[in-house]
């Protein structure tokens, strides 16, 4: 049996998610279904466009634009020095271990507003 989230019931937003034009990718896919499994982006419109202009107008941009910030509410992994990681790994000895493995658009977007997702 699915089990829906908490947000059944709750009116689709306003807001405006932004991701790159082209080719589908999984990446962007389902960094925006993530997005829009939250009360804040529940159902949101999704913009596919490369034009800095137009992803201006979005509340929420993903995997086009050459930005990560989380302020602004841009989430891209395209920058030449990127190195996003998951936190480090906390062993059972009380070490710790660096992740190896840089976060794409869709772990970023999981990084932020993972836990509203799996509410």
């Amino acid at each position: 049996v699915f089990k829906r989230a908490k947000i059944d019931g709750l009116p689709s937003s306003t807001k405006t998610i932004g991701t790159q034009s082209g080719t589908f990718q999984a990446d962007e896919a389902l960094g925006c279904w993530m997005l829009r499994q939250t009360p804040t982006y529940r159902d949101s419109p999704v913009v596919r466009s490369r034009d800095p202009a137009v992803l201006d107008t979005c509340d929420i941009v993903i995997d086009v634009g050459g930005i990560y910030d989380h302020d602004s509410l841009r989430y891209d992994h395209h920058q030449r020095n990127y190195d996003e990681k998951f936190t480090p790994k906390q062993n059972k000895d009380g070490t710790t271990s660096e992740r190896c493995t840089k976060l794409s658009a869709s772990g970023l977007v999981y990084r932020h507003y993972g836990k509203e997702v799996i509410k």
